[in-house]
């Protein structure tokens, strides 16, 4: 079975060093083999190259041309072709004197190289984010797990006691068979809690790029939650605006749109360029010439250039960024609500799951208070077996739901962080100075205190 080879090689894991796989190295480890932020990484680096492009249409061009030919020239029909060669060497250098277009163009790049790192920032974000939803999840299905093998166990022991009680007189047939009722479903709990589990390791070994095997060594401090004030909703609102890398590259798109718009109209804008030229030329004759001839020439002028008429093509582009801006604009606002209604709901689905961690811890005693009531009474004789089945249910029901609440508070705090842009190695750090090594017995040592069957 699953649980029991988990069992098996725990003192295993608990024997590496801790040190060999923190929280943070786990984080890094699977930001770096994240197929999401490699590829954001790469369109980064396009955008880097697409600035420096822009940039580069500032600064000079040159261009070499050579040309060579050979000619055989005949005036009459009687006449023998006369050969001849030409060969032509010019190099030329432009320099833009004044192009509207090309300071458009410039921001355009740098706003586009800002929109590439804040996709990149969000990548790694919601990496980050997956990593702690499916450590958080394995620790999650661990406890169920732990919980329902315990209570199996006190079923268990508690359908022993009814065919104890069964044999010498003291309880009644139905009451065994409620008890062996209350076994099986315990076992088949256990069974689909040990699936879960599986399958939650699967996930994080994936999401992780790797092993996670000391990983399974630890667990959460039961009494740690994130520290989550109930009324600093609008300060995470604040942090949010300012730094969600959503709402950063939305804000960057309408930059964009704005200066592909200044961009196209330029297009109506004359432009001069300053131009250079060194011509080296030789034949050894032409058409009207038999003498052969070498020399050189320079140049040096300028190019003024006015756009007359394009067939609309221009109020055409230009039309189309004013377009492209509304659209932009239009996606800023779809993206500032979305992130006010996720940053509420991660905030209030966070707070909610800290109320409920609390108000299970006090149920959790109360259930074991209550445990052990009704063993008392059923020694001496004024409780069933029934009873003490029935709150023992309980009890594990309230000490599941309570590790579950946890686990929950932390990765909604996780994602909260995340929305705002705010998730980073610090809160790594912080959650893992909440693990501790995780003992297999403590479900079982915690099911001793709240009390074996009869």
């Amino acid at each position: 079975m699953i649980r029991s080879a988990v069992v098996r090689l725990l003192p295993l894991f608990i024997a590496l060093p801790v040190a060999a796989q923190t929280l943070p190295e786990l984080a890094d480890r699977a930001l770096a083999a994240d197929p999401a932020v490699r590829a954001t990484s790469a369109s980064l680096r396009a955008a880097e190259e697409r600035l420096y492009q822009a940039r580069a249409a500032y600064g000079p061009t040159a261009h070499l041309t050579a040309t060579s030919s050979d000619t055989r020239y005949r005036e009459g029909v009687a006449e023998q072709a006369r050969p001849f060669r030409s060969d032509q060497y010019v190099v030329q250098v432009s320099q833009p004197l004044w192009r509207g277009a090309l300071y458009p163009a410039l921001q355009a790049a740098r706003s586009q190289l800002e929109q590439a790192d804040g996709a990149l920032q969000q990548a790694r974000q919601e990496a980050q984010q997956r990593v702690a939803e499916a450590v958080l999840e394995v620790f999650k299905s661990r406890d169920v797990l732990a919980h329902a093998t315990a209570l199996r166990e006190a079923y268990g022991e508690q359908l022993a006691s009814a065919r104890r009680s069964f044999q010498v007189g003291r309880a009644a047939a139905p009451e065994v068979r409620e008890a062996e009722a209350r076994v099986d479903g315990a076992v088949a709990q256990a069974l689909a809690a040990e699936a879960e589990l599986d399958l939650r390791q699967q996930v994080l070994v994936e999401v992780a790029n790797g092993p996670v095997a000391a990983l399974l060594a630890r667990g959460v401090v039961a009494d740690a939650l994130p520290p989550l004030r109930a009324d600093s909703v609008l300060d995470w609102l604040s942090r949010a605006e300012v730094e969600s890398p959503q709402l950063r590259q939305a804000r960057l798109a309408v930059e964009t749109a704005e200066a592909e718009t200044r961009k196209a109209s330029m297009a109506h804008a004359p432009t001069v360029d300053l131009n250079a030229s060194y011509t080296r030329s030789s034949d050894t004759g032409t058409v009207t010439s038999i003498f052969p001839r070498r020399g050189t020439s320079t140049a040096v002028g300028a190019t003024l250039t006015i756009p007359l008429f394009a067939s609309g093509a221009t109020q055409s582009r230009v039309a189309e960024t004013l377009a492209l801006r509304d659209k932009a604009a239009g996606e800023l606002d779809l993206a500032r609500r979305t992130l006010v209604i996720g940053v509420r709901q991660a905030f209030v689905a966070t707070l909610s799951a800290l109320s409920q961690a609390k108000a299970l811890a006090t149920a959790e005693r109360s259930q074991a208070l209550s445990v052990r009531a009704n063993q008392r009474g059923f020694e001496v004789g004024i409780k069933t077996n029934a009873d003490v089945l029935e709150a023992q249910g309980r009890l594990f029901e309230a000490r599941r739901d309570l590790s579950r609440a946890r686990h929950d508070a932390w990765a909604g705090y996780f994602r909260l962080r995340a929305l705002s842009g705010a998730l980073g190695e610090g809160d790594w750090q912080a959650l893992d100075a909440q693990l501790v090594a995780h003992q297999p017995g403590e479900i079982g040592r915690a099911r001793e205190r709240g009390g074996n069957g009869p």
